[in-house]
């Protein structure tokens, strides 16, 4: 049985090295086998999970209800204008006595930190300002299944220091993967997150370099990665953003420096003649539409890996707090 140690997964530095690989390798059985049954049975089976939505989404709530149904739970949707504004504290309290579990994908990441000292079921980051993880797990399952491997493979990210960016960091070099970075100066990642990738790279024997010209930093890249110049929140700053990152296009220029098989990504949504050209989002190596199908597969894994362990719990625990 495939479980994950952690009921929560808000970074994606809940999971080990060997749960981070070991979901790999379930989310492309579970993609082999999608249309056969794999599981006689999951630990989804009459459970209810909440889809909560501050932000708009297609690839998250697709996939999460897809996923969730797939494996035999059930879905309630809500949406930010769905909702009064309540402490998130409050919130999830109410939650957790008519749902089973809980999905978020939220503006400030602050808001998962209120919440945990009270949650007494599975809390997963669909998205928030400092962190996507869910799609970092999407990339990841991508470059394995692209180059069979993931150890000694280096990918090579420009454009803004955003919440993807950050993912990439945390979870890529901690099995194994290099990361290369250019950003604009006053767009580089979050320092601290940036310290604690730093570490976590020693422990996967992988290494993050910095660059500030993006044509250095896809030299030998075995994909390279970009990016919206202006995320959701930011939109006020999008004629200064179009400005400072017009040297970081994805363009079939800067693809030409990485090497001769290297693949596009893109966690999409894009805009096509900014930071991606439309030459390469359809160019033969680009990986952006086997990047969103990942979200589903690799989400199925994670969710079983969860619940698998929330299930044991709540068997064998007659009294005391669920994650003692």
């Amino acid at each position: 049985m495939f479980l994950i140690r952690s009921p929560h997964f808000l970074t994606g530095e809940e999971l080990s090295q060997a749960e981070l690989l070991n979901l790999l390798s379930y989310a492309e059985k579970l993609q082999e086998n999608r249309n056969h049954r794999l599981l006689p049975d999951t630990p989804l089976k009459n459970k209810t999970i909440a889809l909560v939505f501050e932000k708009p989404s297609l690839r998250t709530r697709l996939s999460f209800t897809v996923g969730i149904q797939e494996l035999g739970g059930q879905v309630v949707e809500l949406s930010g204008n769905q909702k009064k504004s309540e402490d998130p504290e409050d919130t999830i309290r109410v939650l957790q006595s008519m749902v089973h579990g809980l999905m978020l994908r939220t503006f400030e990441h602050s808001t998962f930190d209120r919440m945990i000292p009270h949650a007494k079921i599975p809390i997963i980051n669909g998205l928030s300002d400092l962190h996507h993880p869910c799609q970092a797990l999407a990339d990841l399952m991508t470059l394995k299944q692209k180059f069979k491997t993931l150890k000694g493979l280096q990918l090579t990210y420009i454009g803004d220091g955003n919440n993807v960016l950050h993912s990439l960091l945390l979870l890529a070099p901690f099995v194994g993967v290099d990361v290369h970075y250019a950003c604009p100066s006053d767009y580089q990642p979050d320092a601290q997150i940036l310290m604690r990738a730093q570490h976590r790279a020693l422990l996967g024997g992988a290494r993050i370099l910095s660059f500030s010209d993006a044509k250095t930093a896809v030299q030998n890249a075995h994909a390279v990665y970009t990016d919206v110049w202006t995320s959701m929140g930011f939109e006020k700053e999008n004629e200064v953003r179009l400005e400072v990152f017009k040297n970081y296009q994805l363009n079939l220029e800067i693809l030409s420096q990485a090497r001769p098989n290297a693949i596009a990504m893109h966690c999409l949504p894009m805009i096509k003649g900014q930071e991606i050209t439309e030459e390469v989002a359809e160019y033969k190596n680009s990986a952006l539409f086997q990047q969103a199908e990942n979200r589903l597969h690799a989400q199925k894994a994670l969710l079983l890996g969860i619940f698998n362990r929330y299930h044991q719990k709540i068997t064998n625990q007659e009294a005391g707090s669920l994650w003692a």
